[in-house]
């Protein structure tokens, strides 16, 4: 469900588009939750930014318009819901939605969006005139915070009872360039007045989405996320990649249950699990360690890794010599949650169905051995036994089929990214700061340059929670700042192995002989919780400290947002300066799990120990 009562049609200066391709859409899906799909910006600072944001454009309901004419429903575009929803992406538009998982029928959540869409048309005029009444601005979204308390109330009260299958995401891309999108899905914290923020301590669930010309489906196997959606309140978004501003039709983006086929009550192979020797190979490895590939398995692998049907082992043998074989061969990395040792197979299936946390009955097992078959088949009738003389009929079997989207080929690295996360988890309890070391966070700092203006500007317009000094600055008094060649101008980027977070911070700073001074700094809310503002620091000290100064003040300047950046002071041991403004620091304040990249260095007085 999207908020496409906000649409406006006069905004819409190009007619409705209509598949130049056909397609045929999701016809399985039973069951799925609420979302209300709404309009945000990726740096949102509402409403303190509308007052003082180039990009503002005012809605209906007087939030920030970053759909070009809202969303609009397109019957042209057929999906479970009878129509698709049009939308044409501003600069910095993303979409969000409040998490939910709690599964419903069907036709039970779509009788609840009509419901709930007839509730928007009533409640919208009624809060209009309630805020003229008043001079309260928040009467004029009212529909936006009941969506988003419903949802938050309907996840809390499901609690782990129901959960669903997948994510599926449907899209018709009607240009002729593919369109990358981030799908993130956030632990969050709700607020006591309805807001929610990001959940410091648990990384998210992110993946890249890549829609091509027509008609596309992308499933998320709900493994990958699971530990996410069950941790508590979550956001759910999907984001153009860069600065793009795409157009897209969304048929369905959802939380799903899928319907069982009719036709057959045995549940599809999402894993097949293989012996090696005389299976994988051909040999013995512990009688002829340079065992090679037995004919034809290689491309049964390959078939089966791109349709997105998982790999595994279960083999009698040294786990040692054998993973490093198959690491030779080339082919280690296909293979998730291995079990090589000399359990008995049938204890090892079901291991791994329990890791995968899949049913048991979605494995099938491959082996060249009669008697391990019948132990497998024995212990575990509902796993699927294929004889390693049969392995052709694997790729043509009624069960084993995957499918060919792009995320299906994906499907493998996702759940290795959940292993490494799970793996991370495990080993850092709760040291936070251990695991963003293992993030590999890097800060890129340079000067400004005429390139950087335009996400600048919206960095001082827009940031609240980390903005140190509290202030906005208009184009012209940014432009006298930018032209003071007293000053240095330093944008911070940042990226870690998950992938680029771009342009994430801008400061302003000055030297003097007696501190380096910070006069503004301004950082991204989407990488609160990294420790830049840490490295930075200590990267100016260093290197940015001609005159030898022993001391770093900050400008700060509390506001009623910025509590956030209040916090960092304090815990990097900064002090106030009473009476003046500010806050200084003579602390150490090194950083060692972020490297620093500067291409802004200059000769400076580095400080001794």
């Amino acid at each position: 469900m999207f908020e496409d009562h906000q649409y406006e049609p006069h905004r819409r200066n190009t007619k409705a588009v209509v598949p130049s391709l056909g397609y045929k859409g999701a016809a399985n899906v039973s069951e799925m939750s609420l979302l209300v799909w709404g309009e945000h910006c990726i740096e949102c600072a509402a409403p303190a930014c509308y007052a003082t944001c180039d990009l503002y454009d005012r809605r209906p309901d007087g939030r920030c318009r970053r759909f070009l004419y809202g969303a609009q429903r397109n019957p042209a575009f057929q999906s479970f819901r009878g129509y698709g929803v049009e939308i044409q992406f501003q600069k910095w538009g993303k979409i969000e939605a409040r998490g939910n998982t709690t599964m419903a029928p069907l036709h039970s959540i779509l009788r609840l969006e009509r419901a709930l869409d007839a509730a928007f048309k009533v409640l919208n005029p009624i809060g209009q005139v309630l805020r003229r009444a008043t001079g309260d601005n928040r009467w004029g979204y009212v529909s936006h915070a009941v969506h988003e308390r419903v949802s938050r109330y309907l996840h809390r009260r499901n609690g782990r009872r129901a959960t669903p299958d997948a994510f599926l995401l449907e899209l018709y891309n009607p240009g002729n360039q593919a369109v990358t999108l981030q799908f993130m899905i956030t632990p969050a914290v709700a607020t006591n007045d309805g807001r929610t923020v990001s959940q410091i301590g648990r990384p998210p669930f992110r993946a890249s989405v890549v829609a091509p010309f027509g008609y596309s489906r992308h499933e998320f196997d709900a493994r990958l996320f699971q530990k996410v959606t069950d941790s508590g309140p979550f956001d759910v978004s999907l984001t153009p990649d860069s600065e793009t501003q795409p157009h897209l039709i969304f048929l369905t983006a959802d939380f799903v249950r899928f319907a069982r086929s009719s036709t057959s009550t045995k549940a599809d192979v999402k894993c097949v699990v293989w012996d090696l020797d005389n299976t994988i190979w051909d040999g013995v490895l512990l009688e002829r360690p340079n065992v090679a590939i037995r004919q034809g398995v290689l491309d049964v692998l390959r078939y089966l890794d791109e349709r997105g049907i998982l790999l595994s082992i279960a083999s009698k043998n040294d786990h040692d010599s054998a993973w490093q074989r198959l690491a030779e061969l080339g082919i280690a990395d296909l293979f998730l949650h291995p079990q090589i040792n000399w359990t008995p197979k049938s204890q090892n299936v079901r291991r791994i169905a329990e890791l995968l946390d899949i049913g048991i009955d979605s494995l099938a097992f491959v082996d060249d051995n009669p008697f391990e078959l019948e132990e497998v088949a024995s212990a575990n009738p509902e796993v699927l036994c294929i004889n390693a003389s049969e392995m052709e009929s694997i790729t043509t079997h009624e069960r084993i089929r995957g499918n060919t989207t792009s995320d299906a080929r994906a499907r493998r690295h996702f759940y290795q990214q959940a292993i490494v996360r799970a793996e991370e988890e495990s080993s850092f309890g709760g040291d936070y700061i251990a695991f963003l070391a293992s993030c590999d966070i890097k800060l890129q700092i340079g000067h400004y340059a005429t390139d950087d203006l335009e996400r600048v500007a919206e960095l001082v317009q827009r940031t609240n929670q980390l903005n140190f000094s509290g202030r906005k600055y208009t184009r012209p008094e940014l432009y006298t700042i930018l032209d003071d060649a007293e000053l240095h101008k330093f944008v911070l980027r940042c990226t870690d192995r998950y992938g680029s977070y771009g342009t994430i911070g801008f400061s302003i700073v000055r030297n003097t002989d007696d501190a380096v001074k910070v006069e503004d700094f301004m950082v991204s809310c989407r990488v609160q919780g990294k420790f830049l503002e840490q490295a930075f620091f200590s990267h100016l000290l260093q290197y940015h400290n001609e005159r030898g100064a022993r001391k770093l003040w900050v400008n700060f300047l509390p506001t009623a947002k910025n509590k956030p950046a209040q916090k960092i002071l304090e815990t990097l041991g900064f002090q106030g300066c009473a009476p003046e403004p500010g806050m200084v620091s003579s602390s150490k304040m090194e950083c060692p799990f972020i490297i620093v990249e500067c291409g802004a260095d200059e000769p400076a007085a580095r400080l001794d120990d």
